[in-house]
């Protein structure tokens, strides 16, 4: 009896051990990608969103950052499932939803106030559901910033861009850019561009200025020439499967950590000043270009516009109608005044 009792309690300790040895259940964790990188307002922006969720989320879910340099590849990533979340640019997305490029169109803007409204309100609803058709969940548009051209030299007036070897980005509207311009375009993604500045396989292209200051284009092509030719949205996107499979209330934890769009447009807007100072200060160049010196690039660029919105296909056509309907009713609302 006392051997039993010996081996019943040998056997109950054995079990307690192996019980403590299993791993509780593995906390689910999702990857967020984007080529924003650390020294950077929108990698700022990024991290918000994942701190704030990871804070509310009590442990049932964790988002990571992951760096990923092609954002044509990350969109088809999240898409097959293997990477949960993004945060790109329309730019980026246009393998997927290439109407989504329609906001870049060149020269479509009168400034910020204007753009940021009719987006919110009539541009958003529309591509909201081209995106979820792809099947992507767009949770917020907010800013990258402004493209303005990107040279090895001072490339101040639209002329000097003719014939030189330009990086053409995946976006429909860099496309019409370096054809109205007359340049010599070469199309690469967005990780082949350093090297082929290095190479000098390409002299320039456009960029964001808060996203260009933080790549190896900063030394490679220090001239940034302020055109503001188009203009990117940023966009946070969820694959849409895993999305809706969300509990609601985890969902709803999810959206409440979303980053208000206007409080990160401002983020943007007030850190390219600094920024560009900053950039002089190490030896860059930044070219500040006055409204008729802009208006010289617009005119050469803005032709091509209706050019752009046929080559883009699909549902281009609806989402700039929705574009051009907006800027009508914001006219309506402000230029009365």
């Amino acid at each position: 009896m006392k051997l039993f009792r010996k081996w019943l309690m040998c056997s109950a300790m054995a079990l307690g051990a192996a019980a403590a040895a299993v791993p509780a259940a593995a906390q689910e964790v999702w990857k967020l990608g984007t080529a924003a990188m650390p020294g950077s307002v929108l990698y700022d922006i990024v991290m918000k969103f994942i701190n704030d969720f990871n804070a509310s989320a009590g442990g049932e879910l964790k988002i990571e950052y992951q760096h990923v340099g092609n954002e044509q590849e990350m969109h088809q990533q999240l898409v097959r499932g293997r990477l949960q979340v993004g945060a790109s640019s329309f730019a980026g997305g246009a393998i997927i939803v290439p109407e989504g490029t329609v906001f870049n169109t060149p020269y479509l803007w009168k400034n910020d106030a204007e753009r940021a409204w009719v987006t919110d309100n009539h541009g958003l609803p529309v591509i909201k559901k081209l995106y979820a058709d792809k099947g992507m969940e767009l949770i917020l548009v907010a800013d990258v910033g402004w493209n303005d051209m990107v040279c090895k030299t001072a490339c101040l007036t639209p002329e000097s861009l003719k014939g030189q070897k330009m990086r053409v980005s995946p976006s429909p509207a860099s496309r019409i850019v370096f054809k109205q311009l007359g340049s010599n375009g070469v199309q690469m993604p967005l990780s082949e561009f350093w090297p082929g500045l290095q190479s000098g396989l390409v002299v320039g292209g456009d960029l964001p200025f808060l996203f260009y200051v933080t790549t190896p284009a900063a030394q490679s092509a220090p001239h940034y020439v302020v055109t503001r030719h188009y203009h990117h949205p940023s966009t946070f996107i969820v694959n849409k499967a895993l999305f809706d499979g969300m509990k609601p209330a985890l969902r709803d934890k999810l959206l409440k950590a979303v980053p208000d769009a206007n409080w990160a447009r401002k983020q943007v807007a007030d850190t390219e000043g600094p920024k560009m100072k900053e950039f002089v200060a190490k030896g860059g160049f930044v070219h500040q270009l006055t409204d008729a010196q802009r208006e010289a690039w617009a005119v050469v660029i803005r032709p091509g516009q209706a050019e752009m919105i046929q080559a883009i296909g699909g549902n281009a056509q609806q989402v700039y109608d929705a574009l051009m309907q907006g800027k009508k009713v914001w006219a309506e609302k402000h230029e009365k005044k």
